[in-house]
């Protein structure tokens, strides 16, 4: 299998947010869904990757491809942007923040932050998962970051013993309000790892 990896670009947009709806896995649609009338939350997703506003850009992105088919991505920025923005809380219905609040307040300071990051399900057992984690270091490496950090949830043992095995350590259990959009247990962990 030919794997490469780059910077997303634009005309990724569309593909980047199917993934980062996955790896969100209920979270996007419990935040965005009938926000904005006759507009899915994927569909507000794969817009705000395009506008290309930073953080959440197509740019913020390393995209993994097989046969030019974009397979995984990594979304990944400073850690002081994992935040309520004036703007998100203008957009979001109140409520829906207030339930995300510990979330969005949770971060290692001074960090770089891995958002999301997803495999397709077909490609999944082949080290692309580790392979987008190891450039994502060295993306915030080369930005001057000493430390990347990100958010799991608590029941995704597949994904905590991936972070684990590549030198994350947990930092601080996140309490997440059970959901019907959102299929989770015992909410959320932050976690960091030295670079």
């Amino acid at each position: 299998m030919n794997l490469n990896y780059r910077q997303g670009k634009r005309e990724d947009s569309q593909r980047i947010a199917e993934l980062d709806y996955i790896a969100s896995d209920g979270v996007v649609e419990y935040l965005f869904h009938d926000v904005v009338p006759g507009l899915s939350a994927l569909q507000l997703l794969s817009t705000g990757l395009e506008q290309d506003e930073y953080p959440h850009t197509f740019r913020s992105c390393i995209v993994a491809e097989s046969d030019q088919e974009i397979v995984g991505m990594a979304l990944s920025y400073p850690a002081e942007h994992h935040c309520i923005t004036d703007e998100l809380a203008t957009f979001l219905p109140a409520d829906r923040l207030e339930r995300f609040r510990e979330f969005y307040s949770s971060r290692v300071e001074g960090s770089y932050f891995l958002d999301a990051m997803s495999v397709e399900e077909n490609y999944r057992g082949l080290g692309i998962g580790k392979a987008l984690l190891d450039k994502t270091k060295v993306k915030a490496s080369s930005e001057g970051y000493g430390e990347l950090s990100l958010i799991v949830f608590a029941d995704n043992t597949r994904a905590i013993n991936l972070y684990e095995h590549s030198g994350f350590k947990r930092v601080k259990n996140i309490e997440l309000q059970p959901h019907q959009l959102i299929p989770h247990e015992g909410g959320c962990i932050l976690m960091n790892c030295a670079l």
